[in-house]
Protein backbone atom coordinates (compact mmCIF):
# COMPACT_ATOMS: atom_id res chain seq x y z
CA UNK A 1 0.00 0.00 0.00
CA UNK A 2 1.16 3.18 -1.10
CA UNK A 3 -0.31 6.47 0.77
CA UNK A 4 0.40 10.00 0.96
CA UNK A 5 -1.00 13.72 1.66
CA UNK A 6 -1.02 16.83 -0.05
CA UNK A 7 0.35 18.43 2.61
CA UNK A 8 3.84 15.94 3.44
CA UNK A 9 4.51 16.82 -0.29
CA UNK A 10 6.44 19.68 -2.18
CA UNK A 11 4.57 21.78 -4.66
CA UNK A 12 6.35 22.40 -8.14
CA UNK A 13 7.67 25.08 -8.40
CA UNK A 14 8.11 25.34 -12.68
CA UNK A 15 7.87 29.04 -13.87
CA UNK A 16 4.52 28.31 -15.08
CA UNK A 17 3.39 27.78 -11.70
CA UNK A 18 1.41 30.02 -9.19
CA UNK A 19 4.08 29.35 -6.26
CA UNK A 20 7.07 30.48 -8.47
CA UNK A 21 5.75 33.27 -9.23
CA UNK A 22 4.61 34.25 -5.81
CA UNK A 23 7.54 32.97 -3.98
CA UNK A 24 8.86 36.67 -4.27
CA UNK A 25 6.70 37.41 -2.09
CA UNK A 26 6.24 35.33 0.71
CA UNK A 27 4.99 36.69 3.85
CA UNK A 28 3.22 40.00 1.72
CA UNK A 29 -0.40 40.34 1.00
CA UNK A 30 -1.58 37.53 -1.13
CA UNK A 31 -5.79 37.13 -0.36
CA UNK A 32 -8.82 37.55 -2.08
CA UNK A 33 -11.67 39.07 -0.15
CA UNK A 34 -15.35 38.98 -1.99
CA UNK A 35 -17.96 41.47 0.17
CA UNK A 36 -20.88 39.16 -0.09
CA UNK A 37 -23.57 41.16 2.18
CA UNK A 38 -22.60 45.08 3.18
CA UNK A 39 -25.02 47.73 4.29
CA UNK A 40 -23.84 49.19 0.81
CA UNK A 41 -25.40 46.55 -1.42
CA UNK A 42 -27.50 44.96 0.69
CA UNK A 43 -30.53 45.20 2.58
CA UNK A 44 -28.59 44.94 5.98
CA UNK A 45 -27.91 48.21 7.58
CA UNK A 46 -24.90 46.98 10.30
CA UNK A 47 -23.89 43.48 9.20
CA UNK A 48 -20.74 42.68 6.81
CA UNK A 49 -19.97 39.83 5.84
CA UNK A 50 -17.40 37.79 3.63
CA UNK A 51 -15.34 35.35 2.25
CA UNK A 52 -11.56 35.85 2.29
CA UNK A 53 -8.61 33.00 0.44
CA UNK A 54 -5.34 33.56 1.59
CA UNK A 55 -3.00 31.61 -0.61
CA UNK A 56 0.04 29.96 0.61
CA UNK A 57 2.49 31.56 2.43
CA UNK A 58 0.22 34.79 2.04
CA UNK A 59 -1.60 37.12 4.65
CA UNK A 60 -4.18 39.40 5.24
CA UNK A 61 -3.94 43.13 6.00
CA UNK A 62 -3.40 43.44 9.60
CA UNK A 63 -5.73 46.29 10.46
CA UNK A 64 -8.50 47.04 13.24
CA UNK A 65 -11.66 47.87 13.94
CA UNK A 66 -12.77 50.60 16.61
CA UNK A 67 -16.55 50.09 16.25
CA UNK A 68 -16.89 46.70 14.74
CA UNK A 69 -16.86 43.32 16.34
CA UNK A 70 -15.76 40.21 14.19
CA UNK A 71 -16.44 36.91 14.29
CA UNK A 72 -14.22 34.35 12.07
CA UNK A 73 -14.95 30.24 10.46
CA UNK A 74 -12.38 28.28 9.04
CA UNK A 75 -13.84 26.54 6.13
CA UNK A 76 -10.56 25.29 5.36
CA UNK A 77 -7.09 25.37 5.48
CA UNK A 78 -4.25 26.48 8.11
CA UNK A 79 -3.13 29.51 9.01
CA UNK A 80 -1.68 31.49 12.16
CA UNK A 81 -3.81 34.65 14.12
CA UNK A 82 -2.77 37.35 15.62
CA UNK A 83 -5.41 39.04 18.02
CA UNK A 84 -3.77 41.97 19.57
CA UNK A 85 -0.91 40.51 21.72
CA UNK A 86 -2.31 36.92 21.39
CA UNK A 87 -0.88 34.19 18.69
CA UNK A 88 -2.18 31.03 18.09
CA UNK A 89 -2.87 28.78 15.00
CA UNK A 90 -6.19 27.85 13.35
CA UNK A 91 -7.70 25.03 11.28
CA UNK A 92 -10.83 24.14 9.36
CA UNK A 93 -13.22 24.18 11.80
CA UNK A 94 -12.15 26.82 13.98
CA UNK A 95 -14.19 29.49 14.88
CA UNK A 96 -13.09 32.44 17.27
CA UNK A 97 -13.86 36.49 18.20
CA UNK A 98 -12.28 39.54 17.56
CA UNK A 99 -13.41 42.30 19.87
CA UNK A 100 -13.52 45.91 18.54
CA UNK A 101 -10.36 48.04 18.56
CA UNK A 102 -8.18 44.55 18.53
CA UNK A 103 -5.43 44.82 15.36
CA UNK A 104 -5.51 41.46 14.04
CA UNK A 105 -4.15 39.60 11.06
CA UNK A 106 -4.12 36.04 9.43
CA UNK A 107 -1.29 33.99 7.83
CA UNK A 108 -1.56 31.14 5.96
CA UNK A 109 0.74 28.39 7.43
CA UNK A 110 -0.42 25.71 5.09
CA UNK A 111 0.83 24.44 1.49
CA UNK A 112 -3.60 25.01 0.38
CA UNK A 113 -5.50 28.36 0.43
CA UNK A 114 -6.74 29.16 3.30
CA UNK A 115 -10.76 30.21 3.45
CA UNK A 116 -12.48 32.52 5.86
CA UNK A 117 -15.90 33.19 6.66
CA UNK A 118 -16.44 36.44 8.77
CA UNK A 119 -18.98 38.40 9.90
CA UNK A 120 -18.89 42.32 11.57
CA UNK A 121 -21.38 44.20 13.21
CA UNK A 122 -21.69 47.52 14.51
CA UNK A 123 -21.24 47.96 18.44
CA UNK A 124 -23.42 49.84 20.09
CA UNK A 125 -21.96 53.04 22.20
CA UNK A 126 -23.44 54.40 24.48
CA UNK A 127 -26.23 56.90 23.86
CA UNK A 128 -27.35 54.95 20.49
Amino acid sequence: MYKVNIEDLPPDECERSLRYLAKKKEGEILRDTYFLIDPENSPSQSLKMGYTIVYPEGRTTGHSHDDLEEVYFVISGRGRMIIGEEEFPIKEGDAFYVPPGKYHVTYNAGILPLAILWVTGKVKKEGD
